[in-house]
């Protein structure tokens, strides 16, 4: 657990996405970054042809529990502080199933400047 995680709560609206005034953002949170690729086939299987792969980004993050001061949802945001390079996630499930850990597994949600 060597990464430095930001989160922030979203609230949505009808039309919009905002800051969730209820949750305030946690700031320098201890955890693991994971990025796997996620390799799936995209079809030529019955034309006797190599199917071709597609290299997605599978990415998650685990925090301890222990250092949460509230439970982050779907919608919510995520980066990885130190690494400007690496873009903003956005939450898209919760596991909050393990006893140590709470894991998130992320989306693309906008490229970094």
């Amino acid at each position: 657990m060597g990464d430095l995680i930001t989160i922030r709560a979203k609230q949505r609206g009808e039309m919009s996405v905002a800051d969730d005034p209820s949750r305030p953002a946690m700031l320098g949170l201890k955890g693991r970054f994971d990025i796997d690729l996620d390799l799936e086939f995209l079809g030529g299987r019955d034309r006797g042809m190599a199917p071709t792969r597609y290299a997605g980004r599978l990415c998650s993050v685990s925090i301890p529990r222990a250092d949460m001061t509230w439970l982050p949802k779907a919608g919510d945001q995520c980066e990885v502080t130190p690494r400007p390079a690496e873009p903003i996630y956005s939450i898209e499930r919760v596991v909050d199933d393990l006893p140590e850990v709470i894991v998130f597994y992320l989306s693309n949600l906008q490229a970094a400047s």
